[in-house]
């Protein structure tokens, strides 16, 4: 396997393997082992080691001597979880449409645009998923909040990398884009109570769909 190198290289390795977990890179066929994951990302065991520690506190895996598997989530969990999201997402929103400058405008229409430019019927669960990420992570530094963008981070971990992403349901994927244009607008406008009441209804969606997708995977 090809070893991950270039400026990937300079970041934390939990944060390298999170991504790559998130973005479908890894799945649940690979092997989440200290060597396995030591010669794909061309570094020890030792810092291997460490960030599945940090991943297993964020509850993204649960570990087993030398090896990992990602963390299966009962019904009640991801619903506990998208609760939490839901008010986490309003707030972000909330911030931001108060505290954005003209880059964080920037990053959030060049995100949207991102997302229009995929096609539901052809793009990828990884491809969706990181559009999404990449407004919502837009949204969060716009809120110019780190305790908020550090509990969004800790959030989507949980929940990513569940059996099946909610953006490749029948037409949510367009519902979606639409919300982030609705929530981009009233961020520019300085509109604090639309903004955060579209993020909840985006997220609340988005548990429906996943609840939904729970029960017909039993």
């Amino acid at each position: 396997m090809m070893t991950i190198a270039g400026q990937e290289a300079g970041r934390p390795l939990h944060l390298r393997i999170c991504d790559d977990l998130l973005t479908g890179r890894l799945t649940e066929r690979d092997r989440l082992s200290e060597n396995a994951l030591s010669a794909r990302y061309g570094v020890s065991r030792t810092p291997v080691r460490e960030a599945l520690v940090r991943l297993e506190q964020d509850g993204l895996i649960e570990r087993n001597g030398a090896t990992a598997r990602l963390r299966i989530r009962t019904a009640e969990e991801i619903n506990d979880i998208y609760r939490a999201r839901a008010w986490l997402e309003q707030a972000i929103a909330e911030d931001a449409a108060d505290r954005h400058g003209e880059l964080d405008l920037l990053r959030l229409q060049h995100a949207l645009e991102a997302g229009a430019e995929l096609d539901p019927a052809t793009a990828s669960p990884s491809d969706l998923m990181a559009a999404n990420r990449l407004f919502h992570d837009a949204l969060g530094q716009a809120a110019h909040n780190a305790v908020l963008l550090d509990l969004q981070g800790r959030l989507t971990m949980q929940v990513a990398r569940l059996a099946e992403t909610t953006l490749s349901a029948p037409g949510r994927w367009p519902a979606a884009h639409r919300q982030h244009a609705e929530i981009l607008e009233h961020v520019r406008a300085g509109r604090r109570a639309d903004a955060g009441r579209v993020a909840r209804r985006h997220m609340d969606d988005a548990r429906d769909i996943r609840l939904t997708l729970s029960v017909q995977a039993r």
